[in-house]
């Protein structure tokens, strides 16, 4: 008995689909397109906006309101008020490494400790549509 392997039956593309399916894809599609774009514009004017009020206008008015010890602000659209919060920095190489420094002398053991937590952080796949940037000529 010979054993044969069938490869025509994986190597044929898929059929194709009804003719009012890719229609409706491309109207998906196109669509997509529409609100993506609608959606960069609108995120640019939010970016400008969110600029100007965290990086100007803030720190301004935080600094008079610490400056004069003023605590809340009444406004026509409502109460306005200078918190203190107090956060940790985000975790990074430099400073991994700098706290398992304290714990361990060996610098082997560090080096060994930091490939362990950078090389084992588990993987997810995720799926999201994106539309590069055309290239400049």
């Amino acid at each position: 008995m010979m054993n044969t392997l069938h490869v025509a039956e994986t190597s044929q593309p898929p059929p194709l689909p009804p003719q009012e399916e890719i229609n409706a894809f491309k109207s998906k599609v196109k669509q997509w397109i529409g609100i993506d774009e609608e959606i960069s514009k609108l995120e640019s004017r939010i970016r400008d906006l969110r600029k100007l009020r965290n990086k100007q206008l803030e720190p301004e008015i935080t600094g008079f309101m610490r400056q004069f010890n003023i605590s809340d602000i009444n406004t026509d659209s409502g109460k306005i008020r200078c918190n203190a919060r107090n956060t940790k920095e985000c975790l990074n190489k430099t400073n991994i490494r700098d706290n398992l420094s304290q714990v361990l002398t060996n610098p082997q053991d560090i080096d060994k400790a930091m490939e362990c937590i950078l090389q084992n952080r588990p993987t997810v796949t995720r799926y999201k549509l994106t539309k590069p940037k055309p290239k400049k000529k």
